[in-house]
């Protein structure tokens, strides 16, 4: 076959979401996604610029896209205004846990408050079910499934109410929360269980890969950025600790995106680097075309990442970007 023959056949078999994704009905930027059988789910999120928070300027709404025919978004039955709230798949269901919600109106000092809500949602009745609320309220965390177990790390329990009015004392007004959450999906009376979290960080990614999950990033108790790598087996309890993301970036870690690829621990942090977790070594893979934070990334078929939405520190994203990434070469036993 000749070569420019083979390039037009390779170019009309190539997918159609690798070519062109439609841009998110809304900017913004701390709202959650997933993927869950063959859709891209997207859910709430902060509409107004940055350190800007009011209940108007946060996002209710809830779409999904068809990726396999990305041609529009459909709007879904959604109401609760929220920002950074988690979002999870798991046997078809999507799973909505905390997240922030300012109380105030437009113009007003910023009230802001976590949420407890855990909510689920079933895409064949297109109806919203409680689960139960979450022990404490929760946000800027993360959530992911392992295992048929939904669990629910970092972040905090933001009241702005009990603040100080000294910003030096707000790390004793805004504690950040010390343990993490477990919900076992398979139990229709099931409640939350603590279980103990070795870091307090905020504006994490979580990922389960594998046998494990991991905690990566945020801000710590100080209000300082990390780029931490946290790991919790569930089948030994065992918390350990990876080397930290290389990013040379000032803001390291904070607000990295992060998703699962054929068991492999992919992320995103600001800068536009992504990498690659292999043999408990990070390795940058390749680059966003443009810097994203406070955004997501996914994983998708044919080894690809789809990174939606965030913020590239002027203006709030509604764009997708499509990457393919390289598998991790075949060892030789010659």
């Amino acid at each position: 076959m000749k070569p420019l023959l083979t390039s037009i056949l390779l170019l009309t078999l190539s997918p159609l979401y690798a070519l062109d994704l439609p841009p998110m009905p809304e900017a913004v930027t701390s709202f959650g996604a997933v993927i869950s059988d063959g859709w891209l789910y997207v859910y709430g999120g902060h509409k107004a610029e940055a350190h800007s928070w009011s209940l108007p300027t946060t996002s209710g709404a809830f779409h999904r896209l068809n990726l396999n025919r990305p041609e529009q978004w459909e709007a879904l039955p959604g109401g609760l205004p929220a920002q950074s709230p988690g979002l999870a798949a798991h046997d078809g269901k999507i799973y909505l846990i905390g997240g922030m919600q300012p109380q105030n109106a437009t113009g007003e000092k910023p009230l802001l408050k976590s949420l407890s809500t855990a909510l689920v949602y079933e895409p064949k009745t297109a109806k919203w079910e409680k689960l139960p609320e979450l022990p404490q309220p929760r946000s800027s965390h993360d959530i992911a499934v392992l295992d048929g177990k939904l669990y629910a790390l970092g972040g905090w329990p933001l009241d702005t109410s009990k603040d100080t009015g000294k910003a030096d004392d707000r790390s004793k007004s805004r504690p950040l929360h010390d343990t993490a959450l477990v919900l076992d999906l398979s139990k229709s009376d099931a409640q939350w269980q603590s279980i103990p979290q070795p870091f307090q960080r905020r504006a994490v990614a979580v990922v389960a890969a594998g046998d494990k999950l991991y905690a990566l990033g945020g801000m710590d108790a100080q209000n300082k950025v990390s780029a931490a790598a946290d790991v919790f087996t569930p089948a030994t309890s065992q918390w350990s600790q990876l080397p930290e993301l290389p990013t040379t970036d000032k803001m390291k870690a904070f607000a990295v995106a992060a998703c699962a690829l054929r068991g492999e621990v992919i992320a995103s942090p600001h800068g536009g680097s992504v990498y690659v977790l292999r043999k408990d070594a990070w390795q940058e893979i390749t680059h966003l075309q443009r810097s994203r934070f406070f955004h997501q990334l996914e994983a998708w078929e044919a080894g690809q990442i789809i990174a939606l939405g965030g913020t590239d520190d002027e203006s709030s994203l509604n764009t997708l970007e499509v990457l393919t990434v390289p598998a991790q070469p075949a060892v030789s036993t010659r």
